[in-house]
Formats: C-alpha cells, structure tokens, sequence
C-alpha cells in the first residue's frame, strides 16, 4: 500500500534565497530574529546576507564552495545560510560538540573553504586542522577587535551577483550522528530546502502559522529539526526567539518573556518543563502549538502538557537525509482516539510512503516491513559515498531502515529500527511498542527498551529507566504489573535497570546502541 500526502507545485515554491528581500519589503523593521537579547530585523537579515555573498564572491569563491559552520546556536547562523543561499554555497554545519578527531574527520570529509568557528573553539580547530592536506581560512563569528563574521555583515555589498535558482543546486550538508558509524555529509538541494514551507502549507493535518507568530527555537542548528523549525517561521514572515540555552528554566523565561505562541521541544524536554514549573511555580507560557518529534509523547504527558500549555500538539517524523515526512495534527492528539496517539501520522505534501518486504514488494495495510519514502525534501545523496547513496536511495525511493507498518487510514506506526528488533522465545518484540506503554508510567521520564542475551529465551526484553521528578523509578514487578495490561506477557520487560540519564543525540533520539553496550559493561 502507497500513502502520500498532496503533490507540491515546484514552480511555485518560494526560493529561500528570497525569503529575507520578500518580508524587508514588507515589514523591514519587524525582529525576524531575537537571540540573547539582539534583534535582527527582516532588513538587517536582509542587508547581512547580502554582504556576507559581497564578500566571499569577492574573495574568490565559486558557486557550489563549501562554507563550514561550526558554533552554538546563533542568529549569525542564519546570516551564513542565506548569505550561502545568495550565492550558491554550500553551507556545512557542523556539531560543535564534536571532539577534535570527530572534527578532524568531518573537515577533511567536508573540504571547506572557510571555517566559520566560535571564538572559544579556535584551539579545538588549530588541533584538528593539524597536519590536514587542506587548510580552509579561518573566521570566528565574534571578535573584540579584527575581522568576524558579525563584523562581516556591515561590510560592502556592491558587486552581488546573485546566483541562479536552479532546483538541484546544493545548499546545505548535514552529518549524520554517526550512530552506526563515522558521520555522513547528508546532501540538500536548494529546492528541497524551498519546499519546506510548500509542504507544511499543502498539509491538511498541518496548524498554519501565521505572521504575528512568535516561535521559540532551541534545537541544534546542526540537525535538520533546528533548522527546519526556524524556517517554518522565518518563511511566513513571523519572528523567531533563538537560543543556545535549552534548559527548563530558559525555554520557560524566553516564552513567558516574549510571549512566544510555538516552541518546538522533544518529549523529555517538554517533562522537564513541566517539572520545573511545578517545581518552582513559574506561569506555564499560553501557546497557540507544540511541536515535538525524536520520540512519542505518551498519553500521560500529552493530558498534563495539554492542560499546562493550553494548546495543541504536533508531532513530526522523519530523518536527516528525508527531513520530515509525517506529521500527527493537533486533531489527530485526542485522547478519545489513544490509537492514533501511537502512530506518527500521515504523509505531508510532497512525500510517499510504502512498507516493503525484504523482497522488495510493497507490504498491505498492517503487514510490518521497512518503511521507504520518496519525497520532494529527500537529500540528493551522501557527499564523497557513492556506494552508500546508491544503497539508500533505490529509482528516488530512500529506504529508512526504520520498521513500521500502515493501517488502513494511512497512518504509520514505526515498529523499531529493524537491528533493533528483540527476538526472545521465537517471538518479535518491537522496542518502540513496548516504550509506548512504559512512558506513562508515572514514575518514569524516559525509557530504552533493548534485548539483552539470556541462555533461555534468546533474548531478554529489558527495560532501562530515567526515573520522573528525581525519584527512584518503578521496580520490576511494579513495572510488569502496569505493563500486562496493554502488552502479551512476552513482550513485558524481564529487567529493569534505572539510571540518571539515557544518553541521547543533539536531537533528543536516545540511543539504544550504547544503551546496549552499557548493559553489556555492567554484565
């Protein structure tokens, strides 16, 4: 079975290059970004970015040069991408919590001819530059004196030439967390990053946004999630409240402060929130919509975010090289539906999907498979990998890895990356089903379920908890006890381990893998 969403009109969508002339046009004092107190107006958006393109045209840069960007969170950032839209750069962000090998390996993968850095990680660059065949110029974002990339952006902008705006031209590359291996440079056209706006506006399931919007954005710039929420605001003209300090205590003064209406946050972070309000009796900010992806949300917190919150909820699916995919509208988070709450919706606009067998044939509705999109946001490869973009994406279909299965509405319900299936006496057991009941447990925050080796079952479903409030967590039997009621016997846990955190991704994914090998030290 196929679903897709609504086709996009790719002579209509608006060119991100466009996106800060468009709106300095029509409100040009309007703050398109505030961050750590300094606005940016949609004119000065506008009028760095155009800079910014002045001047690496007039250094010598070549339409499809590599600009690597590695710092926190900043409206700079912004100002290096549109300014890399203008004049047909490649913009590679890069995770500034690498260290230096990481760093090292992703820059000589990378190639860049400049190096927009932090000033406090000049050391860190120096020492993976170190002995590397290509050397990119060096630019800190900020400088007490000499030159920035923040002094860049009142330089001169005689001379622009503004570059085509051809579809299948480069803009972005993205890494990948490097989770099953060294990272990979996710490749994006100027088209795919374009059509985010189209698609989120040819959406039913989609809450529009609208101009006097006040988003609040905290994700890394470095993960598609960061940049794409930020867009979704930036593109319908509304200002974006930016920060590089994702803390409970932040997120809770930036909303109630700037009287922010969207905010984008993974389910733990949004618990962590609702803690801290309660903790400390703060006013919970009044929002118009939350959005949320990495993980589900549970039925338990959805009710108490809900209430706190005032609003709707939005979750979204998807990955580095397909950005997203799916989206669960507000009207789909109803408690009188709990089943939907367990999928992660439908195809946006511009997106396919279908469930495949090994073989290759396209799954029924509610036969498990791996899930396969074809989609107008699909990355254009993965730089310098031949061989991996060929395996990834098979006639413009990009197999995810992810299991899942379709109902017959055209919602999908993920069943798991398919390694990380558990197979204990003979049976399947998808980890994401067995979470799904387990995080509304009311002592639990957070939760990895993976299989570890036992002499009689094959494998033993385990349970490792971050316990809610800083408590002690659920024990075994409480646990199985909550959990019989919604799951075979066979898929509850016959373990739990607690812990103070599950280690996760910059975008909130917990990562089973090194959950996996930190049970099998503890063994």
């Amino acid at each position: 079975m196929r679903v897709s969403g609504p086709p996009i009109d790719r002579t209509a969508v608006a060119w991100i290059a466009d996106l800060p002339a468009r709106f300095a046009a029509d409100t040009p004092d309007k703050p398109a970004i505030v961050f750590d107190g300094r606005e940016t107006s949609f004119r000065a958006l506008e009028d760095g970015s155009r800079r910014l393109a002045a001047r690496w045209q007039a250094e010598g840069f070549e339409p499809g040069t590599v600009i690597a960007y590695f710092g926190r969170n900043s409206d700079l950032f912004y100002q290096a991408l549109f300014a890399c839209a203008r004049g047909g750069y490649v913009l590679a962000s890069l995770n500034w919590r690498y260290a230096v090998a990481e760093l090292a390996y992703v820059l000589a993968d990378a190639r860049p001819a400049l190096l927009i850095h932090d000033p406090d990680f000049a050391d860190l660059v120096a020492e993976a530059l170190d002995g590397q065949a290509s050397r990119p110029a060096l630019l800190p974002t900020t400088a007490e004196v000499g030159p920035s990339l923040a002094a860049a952006l009142h330089g001169p902008a005689d001379g622009l030439v503004e570059a085509s705006r051809r579809y299948d031209d480069p803009l972005l590359r993205i890494y990948t967390s490097g989770t099953t291996g060294r990272p990979k440079g996710v490749l994006f056209k100027h088209g795919a990053v374009s059509a985010f706006q189209s698609a989120y506006d040819a959406s039913p399931q989609w809450d529009d946004w609208r101009r006097d919007d006040t988003g609040l954005s905290a994700m890394p710039n470095f993960h598609m999630a960061g940049i794409g929420f930020m867009m979704m605001g930036l593109a319908v003209g509304a200002t974006m409240i930016h920060t590089a300090d994702p803390s409970p205590a932040s997120l809770i003064a930036l909303c109630n402060r700037h009287a922010v209406t969207r905010i984008f946050m993974v389910p733990t972070v949004i618990r962590m929130v609702l803690d801290d309000i309660r903790r400390t009796g703060a006013p919970a900010p009044r929002l118009a919509g939350l959005y949320y992806g990495a993980s589900p949300v549970g039925s338990t917190l959805l009710n108490e975010g809900i209430a706190a919150f005032g609003c709707g909820f939005t979750q979204f699916y998807g990955m580095t090289e397909a950005c997203s995919t799916h989206a669960l509208g507000p009207a789909e988070h109803d408690p009188a539906r709990p089943h939907l709450m367990r999928s992660v919706g439908r195809p946006l606009a511009g997106v396919a999907c279908e469930i495949r067998r090994p073989d290759g044939a396209v799954c029924p509705p509610g036969e498990h498979g791996e899930i396969w999109i074809r989609s107008d946001m699909l990355m254009a490869g993965y730089a310098n990998r031949p061989e991996d973009t060929a395996e990834a994406i098979v006639d413009g279909w990009f197999r995810t890895g992810d299991g899942g299965y379709v109902d017959a509405d055209g919602y999908l319900y993920l069943t798991d990356r398919l390694k990380d299936m558990i197979i204990t006496g003979g049976e399947n057991v998808y980890p994401i089903e067995v979470e799904d009941v387990i995080i509304d447990h009311p002592s639990v925050a957070a939760v990895a379920v993976v299989g570890v080796p036992d002499p009689v079952w094959g494998e033993r479903v385990t349970a490792v908890v971050e316990p809610a409030g800083g408590g002690a967590g659920p024990d075994l039997d409480q646990l199985r006890d909550f959990a019989r009621h919604r799951l075979a016997g066979y898929k509850c846990p016959r373990a739990v381990v607690v812990v103070e955190a599950l280690p996760r991704t910059a975008s909130g994914k917990i990562q089973r893998a090194t959950v996996r090998d930190m049970l099998r030290s503890r063994a």
